[in-house]
């Protein structure tokens, strides 16, 4: 698991989603869509895929509980700016209404997407009346569609009365498409309805990965040769079964019974990487250390960096996902007469 980017408070462990991306006036929106090429219900859209994405994405995590408002806030955006902050009792209302500890709010969607196309000489290889092949050169017609996303997000934490985050979430990506004349490209190509949802979903992806911890992929190599050494070829084939208690054994006794400085790096390299995979970082780190320290083995140095990077964040992921003690708190209160707060934002 990596830890989440945002240091949310681990009492929070629900959040309900709501739009606040509605304009004010609504006659200014429509002209605005109608100016733009919108469709006057693209973005609305296009924030339900970002909520969809966001809650399908923090599905993989064990954070947090999600829900969707069924209420559409209004907000004045129309310049591109957050609006001011929603009013604290709102979000208390609705957070009790939903029954959770937040409220995360999109407050400004802003998206773009131009068009353009033209023609190009390409070649490809036909064959020709002998059956020999041959380069041809054609034409190409081309689209190219170029989407772009702004959406404002803030997540408002009603205990403390602290905006836990607020920023702009940018995003960006290019279409093409081809055909036999301008008309074909362009009819192929990706439609701004689509493009939107796109962006949208991608943001609220990446945002997921923001505020709460996420299940990653680490790749690792370990040494297998040489195998005429019994030691090392016999911990290798207990790595491929999942046995890496065993494995590691067997590397240490190979260590013990070698007096090749480089085999033996490889093989402590290999113990390194044994107690990663079984949950023991600290011995990891050690082991990479030996590999570089003791026995040369270059690639131990960067290992042991790496793993480094890991025990940290090991630490801010257990402080992430340790769920809140009410006791301690009420213990505080007690002891104080004042409510517990870590921060506030205004």
């Amino acid at each position: 698991m990596r830890p989440a980017e945002i240091n949310v408070p681990n009492s929070v462990q629900s959040i309900v989603m709501v739009d606040r991306s509605l304009q004010q006036r609504q006659t200014l929106g429509i002209i605005e869509g109608v100016l733009s090429g919108e469709g006057i219900n693209e973005d609305r859209d296009g924030v339900m895929a970002l909520f969809s994405s966001l809650q399908n994405n923090l599905r993989n995590s064990p954070r947090y509980e999600v829900k969707l408002a069924s209420e559409k806030l209004k907000a004045n955006s129309i310049l591109g700016s957050f609006p001011d902050p929603l009013d604290w009792r709102e979000v208390n209302n609705l957070t009790r209404k939903y029954g959770v500890d937040a409220l995360l709010a999109v407050e400004l969607f802003d998206t773009n997407f131009i068009v353009t196309n033209g023609k190009r000489k390409k070649t490809r290889k036909v064959k020709n009346a002998d059956g020999k092949e041959i380069e041809e050169e054609f034409t190409e017609f081309f689209a190219e569609g170029v989407g772009s996303a702004r959406i404002g997000i803030r997540l408002y934490y009603p205990e403390e009365r602290a905006i836990i985050d607020q920023d702009v979430y940018t995003q960006n990506r290019t279409w093409e498409a081809t055909g036999t004349s301008i008309r074909d490209a362009v009819a192929s190509l990706v439609q701004k309805s689509q493009a939107t949802k796109y962006l949208g979903s991608a943001i609220g992806g990446t945002y997921a990965g923001k505020i709460a911890p996420m299940p990653v992929y680490l790749s690792r190599s370990y040494y297998a040769k040489p195998k005429k050494n019994v030691y090392m070829s016999k911990g290798a084939r207990q790595a491929e079964v999942n046995q890496w208690e065993e494995a590691i054994s067997s590397w240490k006794m190979g260590i013990n019974n070698s007096s090749d400085g480089k085999l033996m790096g490889r093989m402590a390299y290999n113990i390194a990487l044994g107690y990663e995979v079984i949950g023991d970082l600290y011995a990891a780190q050690e082991w990479a250390g030996k590999a570089y320290v003791d026995y040369g083995e270059k690639k131990g140095q960067a290992y042991a960096a790496q793993l480094r990077n890991r025990v940290i964040n090991e630490q801010i992921l257990d402080e992430q996902m340790s769920l809140p003690d009410p006791k301690a708190k009420e213990s505080e209160e007690a002891t104080t007469g004042k409510p517990k707060v870590k921060l506030k934002i205004n």
